[in-house]
């Protein structure tokens, strides 16, 4: 089984899983009390279901390889400052966002 197959399939079987975490949540919502676990498997398939969105396809890369760190810790970082609850999160934010300038690959080209 080469590489492509095997994406394929794993592509597919989070899919699967997504879907079956949505729809068990959805049927807990209208038959059942049971609240944490309704929770549980809505979250859990709407992760998955953002997992499935960022895995490679055949004809486009995964969406974390066009992606560079400085872009996303910038974006941790201003949502970071825009959400109350996390200001306590911005040291570790800026920690991160300094070790990812300098941590960054070099263009050797010049």
């Amino acid at each position: 089984m080469n590489a492509s197959n095997d994406l394929i399939q794993k592509r597919t079987l989070v899919g699967i899983l997504s879907l079956g975490c949505l729809i068990g949540g959805g049927w807990l919502f209208f038959t059942s009390d049971n609240e944490g676990l309704q929770g549980a498997l809505l979250r859990v398939g709407m992760l998955l279901g953002a997992f499935w969105l960022a895995m490679p396809t055949k004809n486009r890369p995964a969406a974390w390889k066009v992606l560079s760190s400085n872009w996303a810790l910038v974006g941790a970082v201003v949502t970071g400052i825009l959400m109350p609850r996390f200001k306590g999160m911005f040291p570790v934010f800026a920690v991160l966002l300094g070790l990812a300038f300098f941590a960054r690959p070099r263009n050797r080209n010049k």
